[in-house]
């Protein structure tokens, strides 16, 4: 009987990204295949800003959205979240590109929606949108954290 193939051997798009990372030598990404009906593979690293890591995840699936999501702080508590969700729909509109959002656990999210195709996906898109993700984050995360913990 023939092994069922998953993951990035059946997702054409993370099958070119994996390809695009080996052969510019970027070895920042470990690779996790699901087992989900969309055969996402995730592709993990980090983002550094203001001398703050902060996880990051690239999800690619077979649906037409690579989703890259960076967590900005896990588990705020609980009498800080009315007032940072608030705060989190001011950054959506003032950057249109970023969707922040919290979990119910506390956990913010910043989250980038990339549309493609098979036929168009584009390893140097999602690297350009790293670059500007990282850049933005250079240039908010002080703010960002500073009404978490300051009470702004």
């Amino acid at each position: 009987m023939a092994e069922e193939k998953k993951g990035v051997e059946t997702n054409t798009k993370a099958l070119q990204f994996q390809e695009f990372l080996m052969e510019n030598e970027i070895d920042v990404f470990s690779t996790e295949s699901t087992d989900d009906a969309r055969q996402t593979v995730i592709f993990r690293s980090r983002i550094e800003a203001c001398g703050q890591i902060l996880p990051m995840a690239i999800f690619i699936d077979t649906s037409i959205f690579t989703i890259i999501r960076t967590q900005i702080i896990a588990a705020l508590p609980a009498d800080r979240q009315p007032r940072i969700k608030a705060y989190l729909n001011e950054l959506n509109l003032r950057f249109k590109i970023f969707k922040y959002y919290m979990r119910d656990d506390g956990t913010v999210f910043l989250e980038v929606c990339l549309p493609f195709v098979d036929e168009t996906f584009d390893s140097k898109m999602v690297q350009l949108i790293l670059s500007v993700i990282v850049q933005h984050l250079e240039d908010t995360y002080e703010e960002i954290m500073g009404h978490i913990w300051g009470g702004e």
